[in-house]
């Protein structure tokens, strides 16, 4: 068994644990740390948990088989050992003796029913594609196989079957994903539907557990019946938006130990004094609906993305960002490296002003149809409405196409993709997701998580390839031809990237920002 060595989450802050005055006595442990966050959490249920701070409860408060370490490695949490079978498809999992927050035991039963929840389709579970490695998952996700067909299985209490598919290598890493940890099966019936959504509906099996939770705040405290090593902070303290902008003011004062900041400014919070760090994320594209008649036409779909003004919008881009070309951010995971290891060419594309609009103007004598009135959808919780209007103005002055710009949420972005009520959007390809392959299975064509209605057959194989493929290296080239086989339908058309910025006060350290699953541990976090 071989674990990937590089890692795969930024540390942003080593772990300067100095062990000087025995094993159990660190003068900057016991303390309490604070971070302020946007929103306030709405379901911390682990296979619904999708918001900033929903994450971060789940990430401190929950764990699986594996967890991710402060090394990026995936070492045993909830596994005691586990050994593969001569098919090389068959893993079964020794369950050490662990319990949960109400100091029931955990199960195999546990994991058993955690991951038929979130593989099933009534739970919407946005995680469900991570499960697909396990034998009949997609069928059964899709309603066409019954639970009892799934390859997971208790074989006693505290024995776990697992069946894959096809052979993988990074079972590990696939297994400390949150959509496979354990859910207590009586405890979530005598919820009423209401798991997760109150600290009274949930129970915990990680460093921490929610100790109180108001309108404003979240308290977490240790978790005494953690199997791990014990947390070495007393508590966390989340609050919502209390900052008002002020986020720097407060890491400063004090007030809170670390946040998420704009990128605009990092240069401010550096000259204050505090540590900032930066992963570029997110793939602002410009994504077109296949479905409208006039953008049927190939032509139509050319002109758009060979008019952009690039040098134009790349001169207006807000500080920390910078134009891309590839549909996968450098810095996602992928085979517990980042994807730029791998790939770190992109053919860059230019203004072909001339042949666009040539292409365009046929394209409206061949469908009688032009994209005048049409509107460019962007996102108002970003810096992207700027963005939106320099490409707009690329359109108008290349094209004479006369496009509209809107500002919408991102819920109601996705909204209107999903029904089909949009003509183009500037989308945030990554947002939230923290696995490269993950970035392009959303455009899957028989995928359920594929609003954009975009279809195309070479890219699904490619993809099908690219989830059976063992071996890191050439999983990337076919992860990177199959970006490029949607960039060049021209119905997504990547413009810039964008950064995730944190700022934390000088004191802080130990704590994880992991790629991989997008989120914040503080286990071993002291100051």
């Amino acid at each position: 068994m071989s674990y990937f060595k590089k890692v795969i989450a930024l540390i942003l802050l080593g772990m300067m644990v100095a062990n000087l005055f025995g094993c159990n006595y660190n003068p900057s442990a016991n303390k309490i740390i604070s971070m302020d966050v946007e929103k306030a959490p709405i379901n911390i249920d682990p296979q619904l948990a999708s918001s900033q701070s929903e994450l971060i409860i789940v990430r401190n408060a929950m764990t699986g088989l594996f967890r991710i370490n402060d090394n990026g490695e995936a070492e045993r949490s909830l596994c005691e050992d586990y050994k593969v079978l001569d098919d090389r498809l068959t893993y079964e999992f020794k369950i050490k003796d662990a319990k949960w927050s109400n100091d029931e035991k955990i199960t195999a039963d546990d994991f058993v029913f955690g991951i038929t929840r979130a593989l099933k389709a009534e739970t919407k579970s946005p995680y469900a594609h991570n499960l697909f490695f396990i034998k009949n998952a997609e069928n059964f996700n899709n309603g066409e196989c019954s639970e009892s067909e799934l390859g997971i299985s208790a074989i006693n209490e505290k024995t776990l079957k697992i069946t894959l598919t096809k052979p993988i290598s990074d079972i590990e890493y696939k297994l400390s994903d949150m959509s496979s940890t354990p859910c207590n099966r009586d405890f979530f019936t005598k919820c009423k539907g209401k798991y997760g959504l109150s600290k009274k509906d949930m129970i915990y099996c990680g460093p921490f557990y929610v100790s109180s939770w108001t309108d404003k705040s979240i308290k977490m405290g240790r978790n005494d019946e953690y199997v791990g090593e014990k947390a070495k902070p007393t508590a966390l303290t989340m609050t919502f938006n209390q900052t008002e902008g002020k986020k720097i003011e407060a890491i400063g004062k004090n007030v809170i130990d670390i946040a998420i900041i704009d990128s605009e400014k990092e240069t401010a919070a550096k000259n204050a004094g505090l540590n900032t760090y930066s992963v570029h994320n997110t793939v602002w594209a410009i994504i077109i609906n296949p479905n409208m008649e006039i953008m049927q036409n190939p032509l139509t779909v050319s002109a758009l993305s060979k008019s952009v003004d690039r040098i134009s919008i790349e001169k207006s881009l807000p500080a920390g960002y910078s134009m891309f070309s590839g549909l996968v951010a450098p810095e996602l995971n992928l085979c517990g490296n980042k994807y730029s290891h791998y790939i770190n060419e992109y053919s860059q594309s230019s203004l072909q002003a001339d042949e666009a609009k040539k292409e365009y103007m046929q394209a409206i004598k061949e469908t009688g149809k032009n994209l005048n009135g049409s509107t460019l959808l962007y996102v108002n919780e970003s810096k992207s409405g700027n963005m939106a209007i320099k490409i707009a103005a690329s359109w108008q002055k290349n094209l004479d196409a006369y496009i509209n710009t809107e500002e919408v949420t991102f819920n109601e972005i996705n909204n209107r993709i999903k029904s089909g009520n949009f003509s183009i959007v500037l989308y945030p390809i990554g947002y939230g997701i923290t696995d490269a392959e993950a970035a392009l299975q959303q455009f899957l064509s028989y995928d359920k998580g594929n609003i954009f209605g975009i279809k195309n057959e070479y890219f699904d194989s490619l993809m099908e390839k690219v989830q059976y493929e063992s071996n890191a290296d050439k999983k990337a080239k076919l992860l990177h031809q199959a970006e490029n086989c949607l960039i060049e339908s021209n119905y997504i058309y990547p413009v810039y990237i964008s950064p995730t910025v944190v700022a934390t006060t000088p004191k802080l350290s130990g704590f994880i920002f992991d790629l991989y699953k997008g989120n914040f541990d503080f286990a071993n976090a002291i100051k």
